[in-house]
């Protein structure tokens, strides 16, 4: 009669290596998923496009973004009751309108992702309109177009396209072109340490050195302080703080007490 126990060094059916299949694969094997459904699963959420910065959507992309940007901005612009001195028909012919409004679009979009009674809709996006429809209105009133009730394109200055910056090229060159970088020095223990950075090329090469600066040694503290002050009197266990001044580095505290604040131990 076989015994029903089994020794510790048996394997039992569950702990033994499962059988490999036909691929030579080992372990548990996943649930079957019909083809057709996978596809389906994988092409559920939001377009692929979407969450990536508006001006690095890819080419081919570009004409489905634009058309699902403008039914959402319809949909918005109705939703909430716009006019067009916060959201004008030109919207798209200006930056920093598409902008706003693309990223109102994938917040609008994320927090009714789960769809499931959540916080999200209350506390990030309803307060967050408010502000949005702000900016947009500031921003539609410096563009001017509401204003005269069409498309009004941006000023150039004098010789500049709108909206560039005069940069002095040589002047950023070099400041751009600049490192900088810090170390923490020791002092020396007496006297005057004097040092400069050496700047060296790719092959070891010294192709520039700094301007010479003196390091002095620690000024030692002429006179160690310490202070004694009550910071909570509590009837059983009072709390007392010392400020130390003046001393060097690694000093420790020791309590004395004493009966008369004549002798102490």
């Amino acid at each position: 009669m076989a015994s029903p126990w089994v020794e510790d060094d048996e394997l039992t059916d569950w702990e033994a290596p499962a059988a490999a299949d036909d691929d030579g694969q080992t372990g548990t094997p996943l649930p079957y998923v019909d083809p057709e459904v996978a596809a389906e699963l994988a092409g559920e959420g939001p377009p692929v496009w979407m969450g990536t910065r508006w001006r690095e959507i890819e080419a081919q992309h570009q004409w489905e973004a634009w058309n699902t940007l403008r039914r959402w901005v319809d949909w918005f612009v109705a939703e909430y009751r716009l006019v067009t001195s916060v959201v004008p028909p030109c919207w798209y012919k200006h930056s920093d309108l598409t902008a706003e409004l693309y990223a109102a679009m994938c917040m609008e979009y994320k927090v009714w992702e789960e769809q499931a009674p959540g916080l999200g809709p209350m506390m990030m996006w309803h307060p967050h309109v408010e502000m949005l429809t702000a900016r947009l209105r500031r921003m539609v009133d410096e563009a001017g177009c509401a204003k005269i009730g069409m498309h009004k394109g941006p000023e150039a200055y004098g010789n500049r396209a709108a909206f560039t910056l005069d940069y002095d090229e040589d002047d950023f060159t070099a400041w751009a072109g600049a490192t900088r970088e810090e170390d923490v020095l020791e002092r020396p223990e007496e006297g005057v340490q004097y040092l400069r950075a050496c700047v060296v090329n790719a092959d070891g090469e010294e192709v520039a050195v700094s301007n010479p600066i003196g390091l002095v040694a620690r000024r030692a503290p002429s006179e160690v302080a310490a202070e004694v002050e009550t910071t909570s009197s509590t009837p059983a266990s009072p709390t007392v703080r010392v400020v130390v001044s003046g001393a060097d580095p690694g000093v420790e505290v020791q309590w004395q007490t004493s009966v008369n604040a004549q002798g102490w131990e």
